[in-house]
């Protein structure tokens, strides 16, 4: 899971939404995170999906009364199509699926639900190299060349220890950056948030 740092809007007002991940796991009710990948010689297709349903509070503009509860269901859902370069570079294009549904509640108001989903066109590249016997590197950068949000970036650096030749322990971080916004009024749905926490995982290759 990661934390947020950002703002949505509400009742056609921006809101803050800041919580870094160890308020995150306060707050969270459910996550799940996978990541698969299939290769066939040079050629690797990878389909990464990550669901996470958090309630927070917020404050209103300035710190003042008008502040409440929000609610947020996210997922964000990767499937890309890559080309191995060589042992350390990789590239690779796909699309970025976001779905989005917040609820917010304001002192003395009623709960307004606001959401919407959205997909962007992706362009980056990876990189790998080892570090000794057990251990190597593995990084990832790419960003949205098109698509709907104005702005999307994404980075991630994970050390891997091998156990073998097809296992390995992950450990690392992300970051995900995306500005989006529909809509107008009282109606009109934000997500300008950077998304950032751990990575860990154990994975296990099957190539052909």
């Amino acid at each position: 899971m990661l934390g947020l740092d950002g703002t949505t809007a509400a009742l056609g007002n921006d809101v803050a939404v800041d919580a870094s991940f160890s308020d995150v796991l306060d707050l969270l009710n459910i996550a799940l995170s996978a990541n698969m990948e299939l290769s066939k010689g040079k050629f690797f297709v990878v389909f990464d999906p990550m669901y996470a349903q958090l309630e927070a509070d917020y404050a209103g503009p300035g710190g003042g009364p008008v502040g409440g509860t929000i609610d947020i269901d996210m997922l964000i859902a990767d499937l890309d199509v890559g080309y191995s370069m060589d042992e350390n570079f990789d590239f690779y294009a796909g699309l970025r699926y976001y779905d989005q549904d917040i609820g917010i509640t304001p002192n003395l108001l009623p709960k307004v639900t606001l959401g919407d989903d959205w997909t962007d066109y992706i362009l980056g590249f990876r990189f790998h190299t080892s570090i000794s016997d057990k251990w190597s590197f593995t990084g990832k950068l790419d960003g949205a060349v098109a698509g709907d949000s104005e702005s999307a970036v994404y980075l991630q650096a994970v050390l891997l220890r091998h156990f073998g030749s097809n296992k390995h322990l992950d450990l690392g971080w992300r970051y995900y950056d995306v500005d989006y916004e529909s809509g107008s009024g009282l109606t009109r749905f934000k997500w300008d948030v950077a998304h950032s926490g751990p990575v860990v995982g154990f994975s296990w290759e099957f190539c052909g």
